[in-house]
């Protein structure tokens, strides 16, 4: 069980406004040690400073100080020994590194991604190819065929809108049959 005091009314929301400023200092100066620790690797060839940084660093920000430092150091990550390595044939992107702190990376990474377009026709070839090695009922098989082979043809052209097309003038219906007995009459005789 936590052993600390609740906090209510101003206590709370001056611990609060305490906080955030904890947080921001703690943002720009893991930025400032992360950055100085990829500008040593790049003149010593030497991640021990890093390696260190990533030890002390919370866990919960050591995802995002990896990824941070192997896209714009000269190193990479080892994750079952959870130490970073000198990588020779990377460059050390200055620019980039000072941009962003390790601590936003992640979360501007993760909302940059573009989905890709979802691909029907490539999602019913596996759906066949699975069918297939499963031995799959033919009906269903050849079904799911005929779905492929639909998702392949191009889309046809959008019809017009309803209210694009023009009205039909009124004199152009058909007359109404205004009796069904006088119809039924010219038959009978």
């Amino acid at each position: 069980m936590a052993a600390f005091p609740i906090l209510t009314g101003s206590a709370l929301k001056s611990a609060i406004a305490g906080r955030a400023k904890a947080a921001a200092s703690f943002t720009e100066r893991e930025h400032q040690l992360a950055a100085s620790c990829l500008m040593h690797v790049e003149q010593h060839s030497c991640p021990s400073h890093l390696n260190a940084l990533y030890q002390a660093t919370p866990t919960n920000y050591r995802a995002g100080l990896v990824s941070w430092s192997v896209a714009f150091g000269r190193v990479t990550f080892d994750k079952d020994t959870g130490a970073f390595a000198y990588a020779k044939g990377k460059k050390t992107d200055v620019d980039g590194m000072l941009a962003v702190a390790p601590a936003n990376f992640e979360k501007q990474s993760k909302t940059t991604r573009t989905e890709k377009e979802f691909d029907v026709a490539a999602y019913l070839a596996k759906v066949v190819d699975t069918l297939t090695n499963k031995d799959a009922d033919p009906r269903i098989l050849q079904a799911v065929k005929g779905a492929l082979n639909l998702a392949k043809m191009p889309a046809p052209a959008k019809k017009a809108e309803k209210a694009e097309k023009p009205a039909k003038p009124a004199a152009a219906k058909a007359p109404k049959v205004a009796d069904q007995a006088s119809a039924s009459d010219l038959f009978a005789a």
